[in-house]
């Protein structure tokens, strides 16, 4: 399964579509964050935990726009963190 923008949509109780380009863009960035932190050369779209981290991330970034996030959640850490142990 791969996270879209009616994953998170949904998710986050919107219904508008006014915010659909703005929710692509974190979707594309947190995909590419979530990859770059485990391994850039394994495929991580097989594993549960990737689309997971990549949903909380993208949620979290499109909650917290408007603030100064200094810190990744605890919770896509975690994920980061399985992911690695899984393919190391």
């Amino acid at each position: 399964m791969s996270v879209t923008v009616d994953d998170i949509k949904l998710s986050l109780r919107i219904d508008v579509t006014e915010d659909d380009p703005m929710i692509q863009s974190y979707l594309d960035a947190a995909k590419d964050y979530v990859q770059t932190a485990v391994s850039k050369n394994e495929d991580l779209t097989v594993y549960k935990q990737y689309d997971f981290a990549v949903s909380l991330l993208t949620q979290f970034w499109y909650q917290n726009r408007v603030t100064d996030m200094k810190q990744t959640p605890y919770q896509v850490i975690s994920m980061i963190q399985q992911l690695r142990g899984l393919i190391a």
